[in-house]
């Protein structure tokens, strides 16, 4: 085997630290984010909201 083959071999053991890493981190943002705006946002005004009501039918089709 020749130096120029061997120097072009595809990966032959990834990592999955880097991805995983990643996921973590972006769940994290995401949930500070959450928080934050949760916090500043508290002292408004509570909102409702109403489901329809139902209708009653005599007999159904």
């Amino acid at each position: 085997m020749s130096i120029r083959d061997y120097h072009d071999r595809p990966e032959q053991n990834a990592s999955t630290a880097f991805p995983i890493t990643l996921l973590l981190f972006s769940i994290g943002a995401i949930l500070a984010y959450l928080a934050i705006g949760g916090a500043l946002t508290e002292s408004q005004s509570e909102i409702a909201v109403y489901t329809p009501q139902v209708a009653d039918v005599p007999t159904p089709r």
